[in-house]
């Protein structure tokens, strides 16, 4: 029973030499939706019959491929220092047949002497937010072909999220279920959250908190719940920007 247990920690444990401070699943699905054209809609009824079959078929593929492909993109590394440890986005390949992780990240993008500490993936594919020492950068996935095989990977975004750069570490990052809503908290208390893809603002408070910990939207995107290292949690109307509701000082701690 114990040798048992023991190989089947081996299978799902997987060490990749980073200390890593951020993990999720990536959006297959929602990836491949969005970085591959939809077929070319057929004029030809008799045409469309006929391919009933086939386009049922490609569906069975899909969901196939789906489940042949659940990913796991992981940040973490040494940070600046000259630790001699990389700092690094990972994606890991897990295999749901037999329940395990990949034993090396199938893809690995490394970010210098940047630290991805926090991340954010987003719902419907449009890539993940990192948050570094200073800023945070938008990374895409990169989707490599080759004759016999199709793997994801990552690279780094032309597009700059100018309205997070210099505003010091961040420590919570979040997007709404429907990903048109995006929330940063930083280390100093600043709460921001933006519409996506635009990034245009809609709540900027500087002193949310003492220290911002955690985030989290309610699932129709109206509301956000932010945490801090100490003081009461609150609940944010995002129309109106304003607190709605202090959770109870008594009832909340958070521990770092």
């Amino acid at each position: 029973m114990g040798s048992r247990s023991r190989n089947e920690e081996s299978h799902n444990l997987q060490k990749y030499g980073v200390p890593l401070y951020g993990a999720g699943w990536v959006p297959y699905d929602q990836v491949i939706r969005s970085t591959h054209k939809p077929p070319k809609q057929q004029d030809d009824d008799d045409k469309e019959e006929d391919q009933h079959g086939s386009k049922d078929e490609a569906v069975a593929d899909k969901s196939d491929d789906i489940r042949r492909n659940y990913y796991v993109v992981l940040a973490g590394g040494g940070g600046a220092g000259n630790s001699g440890i990389r700092n690094a986005v990972l994606l890991s390949h897990f295999d749901f047949a037999s329940n395990s992780l990949s034993d090396q990240p199938v893809a690995e993008l490394r970010t210098d002497s940047d630290l991805p500490y926090r991340m954010a993936i987003h719902p419907h594919g449009d890539g993940i937010i990192c948050a570094l020492q200073n800023s945070c950068r938008l990374f895409e996935w990169d989707e490599v072909e080759n004759t016999e095989i199709r793997r994801l990977g990552v690279k780094i975004s032309e597009k700059v999220l100018s309205q997070l750069e210099n505003v010091g570490q961040q420590l919570a990052l979040t997007f709404d279920s429907e990903g048109t809503i995006f929330a940063a908290g930083s280390e100093n208390g600043n709460l921001r959250v933006f519409k996506w893809p635009s990034l245009e603002i809609i709540l900027n408070e500087s002193e949310a908190h003492a220290s911002v910990k955690d985030l989290s939207f309610s699932p129709d995107g109206k509301f956000l719940v932010s945490l801090g290292n100490r003081g009461p949690g609150r609940v944010w109307d995002l129309a109106s920007s304003a607190v709605t509701t202090p959770l109870a000082k008594e009832n909340v701690s958070c521990e770092s």
